[in-house]
């Protein structure tokens, strides 16, 4: 009789254990959800929504415009020389995402190009994709490396933000947003 006690209640804590474990799980999704949503609001109230061609100042700093963006499963230089560097998704059903950006330093001394900003890309308000940059060279001949290239004082550097993303971004009727942070800033820009 005391043997079937103990396996009762044995079986009584591993239902409660049962019990706990999925409560614990639904917590932290719920957790988890609450965390993603408020990172979203804070992320809308610190936002500055802007929009193609207007010129952002950020004094002392840099100055920006968004001059373009654009699909493309090949993204060159916009006048590529007989030699020249590109860049082509190479994933199936990938194309690239590219945001070019006009940036002109304010700074005092000069900035290696791809410390003045980031840019990553929103889709349907919830999938990220992260960029890399590229700057024009020789008058959009060819484009280098942003971390081995300086914007001097006063002078410009014309960015590339690629993104690798799915095809159905691009041909898809949901959102896509640009957030560029500069100096801290989140800059909102809507491609779609």
């Amino acid at each position: 009789m005391l043997k079937n006690t103990i396996k009762e209640q044995e079986l009584k804590i591993k239902d409660l254990e049962k019990e706990l474990e999925a409560l614990g799980v639904q917590g932290r999704e719920q957790a988890e959800s609450e965390r993603m949503s408020e990172r979203d609001k804070e992320e809308n109230e610190d936002s500055i929504f802007i929009e193609t061609g207007q010129n952002v100042v950020i004094d002392d700093y840099c100055e920006f415009v968004i001059t373009s963006t654009t699909f493309s499963k090949k993204i060159m230089p916009p006048r590529p020389d007989s030699f020249y560097s590109y860049y082509e998704a190479k994933e199936p059903k990938t194309t690239y995402l590219d945001v070019v950006i006009d940036i002109k330093s304010l700074l005092t001394t000069g900035k290696i190009a791809d410390e003045f900003a980031t840019v990553k890309i929103v889709y349907n308000d919830k999938y990220e994709y992260s960029t890399f940059s590229t700057i024009e060279e020789d008058d959009g001949s060819d484009f280098t490396y942003t971390n081995i290239t300086s914007i001097e004082p006063l002078k410009r550097g014309i960015l590339h933000f690629l993104a690798e993303v799915p095809e159905e971004v691009e041909s898809g009727d949901e959102s896509v947003i640009a957030i560029v942070t500069i100096y801290n800033q989140n800059y909102k820009y809507t491609i779609r």
